[in-house]
């Protein structure tokens, strides 16, 4: 078994913690990016065993030993869940996932998560949202709340943008043969991109050539979106009128006014920044993510 095989891993655990030689505790899933970082989800067949706290032992002395074993390997312990929904919010750690929005023909789970937590859950060159996809099995998609946010105000314009098209925009369609699509219910370009050649076939007057022609021509139709109108800008003077007067500088002002007093600066606003979140390695303490005392 090769050292970067994910198997070498669950061996490794096999040798250093009792209940998962004996199968009390099952390794469900590991995924690895040998000599970095790992991520395994494990499943207690006892209700009274803690799963990862078997696994991180007393002070964390079991995982220590296959750390060591590893050249020092960061590893990641969390419980396993049945639900790919649940699953990503424990593989992700240790960022804090806020929804997700599992597809079940794409096999694709995205995950939105607060602004201030995106780098974190995509990690370094993206390792964190690499991991924890191959742990889960499915595609992962993280996105910050600002960007989901502005994906569905962008769709939200198209799909206007797309209702408000006349049928009779599209080469081949005519007044009356936009009223007998609209009576089919085929008003709008957003449903005749939706129909089938069966069902516009079905409408009186349209044959099969035509209602290919139809199909092609609304599926091919490219919607505009409306422009932001761009700020107005400031008018020129006109000829032999003088340009509009600026305020003079507050020192001046102090000056004209006979005082001898600087201005008093107007108080500035003082942002706090957040403290870096820093992940220790599996090893160096008690508080890495996936680790805690027990087992």
């Amino acid at each position: 078994l090769s050292r970067t095989h994910p198997g070498m891993l669950t061996r490794l655990f096999e040798l250093e913690v009792p209940e998962v030689a004996e199968g009390v505790v099952e390794i469900r899933a590991a995924a690895r990016e040998p000599g970095e970082r790992a991520k395994i989800a494990v499943l207690s067949r006892d209700p009274n065993v803690d799963p990862v706290g078997a696994c991180v032992g007393y002070r964390g002395s079991r995982v220590q030993a296959v750390v060591r074993e590893l050249q020092g390997e960061r590893i990641d312990i969390m419980p396993w869940r049945e639900r790919p929904a649940d699953f990503i919010k424990s593989a992700l750690q240790p960022a804090e996932v806020g929804t997700v929005y599992a597809n079940e023909e794409t096999h694709t789970l995205t995950v939105v998560v607060a602004d201030e937590q995106l780098s974190l859950a995509i990690g370094k060159r993206g390792q964190n949202a690499r991991l924890a996809a191959k742990l889960v099995g499915w595609k992962v998609d993280i996105k910050s709340r600002a960007e989901l946010e502005r994906e569905r105000a962008a769709a939200a314009a198209y799909a206007a943008a797309e209702a408000a098209v006349p049928l009779t925009a599209l080469a081949g369609v005519g007044e009356k043969m936009a009223e007998r699509l609209a009576e089919a219910g085929f008003g709008t370009l957003t449903a005749l991109r939706k129909a089938t050649l069966e069902q516009l076939t079905a409408v009186k007057g349209i044959g099969e050539k035509s209602a290919e022609k139809i199909l092609q021509a609304a599926r091919e139709y490219q919607v505009v979106l409306p422009q932001e109108p761009e700020p107005a800008a400031e008018a020129a003077p006109a000829a032999g009128e003088a340009p509009a007067a600026t305020a003079a500088p507050v020192a001046e002002i102090a000056e004209e006014a006979g005082g001898t007093d600087e201005p008093e600066a107007p108080p500035q606003e003082v942002l706090a920044e957040a403290a870096p979140v820093e992940v220790a390695p599996a090893g160096e303490g008690e508080g890495e993510a996936g680790e805690r005392p027990g087992g």
